[in-house]
């Protein structure tokens, strides 16, 4: 996804949020007592309970949609980022190359707003120019061949990754994309507040076009035919949760069985022209591939060279000069609810980080991620990892055999932790000072020749897919890896001077929900290896599902916002994962002195401590805009559902705050999934 402007979609895009704010203050390896909401007792809503008196008094920032521990800590990122790019831009006579010319003059390069303005459109002359010279279908393959070595995926999405039957070998991934909504369903859902999103698209579509110098009555045409075209594709695509299972998405194809797929179009030639040098491919969608096919013959060419101009234009909008990034941003606060765009210098901080991730990130972890911090991560995965052991020996639901499968998996996930091992090389990457658009470019020509030269080649293990400063954590299926960048390794998700109960509770549950990430419904379908394959006895699969339907019922009750449930079917994965994480991260801490003694800390027991710092770590306010859209398009539930979802199925909660039959946060013991 495209994003600054939809940097509003942030901390659900990535692992979900926390939340800071300005109370009164607090020692930063403490629990936040000031946060709680003493009028609602702990049975009944454990989520407001600990933090409802900081949502009372937090005030979401003018450019945020959402506010919380994640956005407080990327802000903070972003400051230290940008204090050193201020830094190192300023370093007189530096050699071209290198990694401080280069973070240095990208940073420059969209600072300088004057140069941008004089600017315009002009640096996009020459694009525009070549798409309004297409004369035939053929011409739209070419110029969206084209224009995907230039990192702008229009029409579908391209990207190397390893094959998912094969993990040590790099393949080429075609998947169904080419929208501007969120998802497909945006073009479809007939809610009043989806069809204001889809209104205010249109509109900004319209505005691109008059931007560009289109008469009125052009641009609105324009904007209608980009929409019947993107129609097209959205009618043509799975929805979300049909996305989520692996097998329904993963296909071969040799260059001649596509070209019997979809008839018609030389696949030989447009792989050249991808500059792919391979005779299979992997396919994710193939049925939207013949769908698209079929839109490019049946609407007008005209309407496909708007559907162009448009996302070119779009794509590079935040470069270029105010009006455009106005316009963006007028569409996409539809969907984040922000007041104000977010500063140039957060803008550009990021954008560096974006791409040139590795090379700001040596120079990040330099200067704030201490070896200290690394130790002591490195020793909390390794004990969630025995947790996570200790648990799947002890399921009543699970044969013996799958077990031990389960346990090699586990035993084999690569644990990465702050930053690579070995560095991305930048080189050969050209950066100047004058223009940023050439910038971007230049590094997403750089990316995808990288990117294209994995092709057929052994997957390297020790690669990484986002920046140390990323406030983010992930686990590979492939690579069966857990990946902990340096950005969120500290307050408020780990506090590297804070007792067991605070880390536990808070950087542990993160921890054990990516571990448990390899044994969700997704995760399961892949075995040690990283492989898709099927390692399951058929009565263990079907007990899985029996549970993971409990999961699903359990988070379909919850009602997010307006008439809007949580998407049990779309949120299943990160549900089960939130779910494992708490119990696999309240079991290791068990282990610890701390977890076996009851000595109280500022009134609160070990395992209280241990409750309230997992709570804490989610706290959020959000404005109506992020809720809606967060509900119908990301994988994870509401932070609230984040902390009540797991905790009212951990039998450990229940006794440690006494809830009873009839409290909010009771479930019947035979609806508690108990899965890991």
């Amino acid at each position: 996804m495209r994003i600054l402007h939809r940097l509003a979609f942030f901390a659900f895009l990535i692992l979900a949020g926390l939340s800071g704010c300005k109370s009164p203050a607090v020692p930063p390896d403490s629990i936040d007592r000031t946060a709680e909401d003493s009028s609602v007792r702990p049975q009944k809503d454990f989520y407001t309970y600990a933090n409802g008196g900081w949502i009372k008094r937090t005030t979401i920032p003018a450019d945020w949609g959402t506010w919380d521990g994640f956005h407080i800590l990327f802000e903070q990122n972003l400051a230290n980022l940008r204090g050193i790019l201020d830094s190192v831009s300023k370093l007189p006579g530096l050699t071209r190359g290198t990694i401080d010319q280069q973070v240095g003059d990208f940073y420059v390069s969209y600072m300088d707003s004057t140069g941008i303005e004089a600017r315009g459109l002009q640096p996009l002359k020459d694009q525009l120019a070549r798409i309004g010279a297409i004369q035939n279908v053929q011409g739209i393959l070419d110029e969206v061949a084209l224009e995907q070595t230039q990192g702008i995926s229009s029409l579908f999405s391209l990207h190397v990754d390893a094959d998912d039957s094969n993990s040590n070998m790099n393949i080429a991934h075609f998947d169904q994309g080419g929208l501007g909504l969120p998802n497909r369903d945006y073009y479809f859902n007939q809610d009043s507040s989806v069809l204001k999103v889809k209104q205010g698209y249109q509109q900004y579509i319209t505005r691109v076009f008059s931007l560009k110098g289109e008469p009125q009555a052009q641009a609105s045409m324009d904007a209608l035919a980009v929409m019947t075209a993107e129609t097209a594709l959205a009618q043509a695509s799975k929805q979300p949760t049909d996305l989520r299972d692996p097998l329904a998405n993963y296909h071969k194809f040799t260059v001649v069985q596509l070209n019997r797929l979809i008839p018609g179009w030389s696949w030989k030639e447009f792989l050249a022209k991808l500059q792919i040098n391979a005779d299979t491919v992997q396919m994710g969608q193939p049925q939207f591939y013949q769908g698209m096919y079929q839109a490019l013959q049946k609407l007008p060419l005209n309407d496909w060279k708007a559907y162009l101009s448009f996302h070119v234009v779009d794509h590079f909008a935040i470069y270029l000069s105010k009006s455009f990034v106005d316009a963006g941003f007028d569409y996409y606060s539809l969907l984040s609810g922000q007041k104000e765009d977010l500063a140039r210098w957060k803008r550009a901080s990021y954008f560096v980080d974006q791409q040139l991730g590795e090379a700001l990130g040596q120079l990040y972890v330099q200067r704030y991620f201490p070896a200290a911090a690394k130790q002591r991560i490195a020793a909390l995965v390794d004990n969630l990892q025995a947790s996570f052991s200790d648990h799947i020996q002890g399921l009543d639901w699970m044969s013996d055999s799958t077990k031990q499968k389960a346990l090699a998996k586990l035993h084999a996930i690569i644990k990465k932790i702050g930053y690579p091992d070995k560095w991305k090389d930048y080189s050969s990457l050209s950066i100047g000072r004058d223009d940023i658009v050439s910038n971007m470019i230049n590094c997403r020509k750089f990316e995808y020749q990288r990117q294209v030269h994995k092709i057929g080649k052994p997957v390297d293990r020790s690669e990484w897919t986002v920046s140390p400063p990323t406030v983010n954590a992930y686990y590979n299926p492939n690579n069966n890896d857990v990946n902990f960048p340096a950005g969120i390794l500290q307050p408020p998700f780990f506090f590297k001077d804070g007792d067991d109960a605070l880390n536990y509770g808070a950087i542990g549950m993160v921890i054990g929900h990516e571990l448990t990430h390899g044994f969700d419904d997704q995760g399961r379908l892949y075995d040690a290896a990283g492989n898709l394959k099927n390692w399951w006895t058929t009565e263990d699969s079907t007990r899985f599902v029996q549970k993971a339907n409990l999961v699903v019922r359990q988070y379909n009750d919850y009602l997010a916002i307006d008439t809007f449930h949580v998407n049990g079917k779309l949120t299943l994965g990160e549900n089960i994962a939130d779910i494992g994480g708490l119990s696999i991260a309240y079991s290791a801490f068990k282990k610890t002195a701390q977890g076996k003694d009851s000595i109280r800390i500022d009134g609160l027991t070990p395992d209280q401590r241990f409750f309230m710092a997992f709570a804490q770590m989610w706290r959020t306010k959000s404005r109506p805009e992020t809720e809606r859209a967060q509900v119908l398009t990301d994988e994870h539930s509401a932070n609230q559902f984040r902390v009540n979802g797991p905790a009212s199925d951990l039998n450990a909660f229940y006794e440690t705050y006494n809830i009873r039959p009839g409290d909010g946060m009771y479930r019947p013991d035979s609806l508690r999934p108990h899965i890991w």
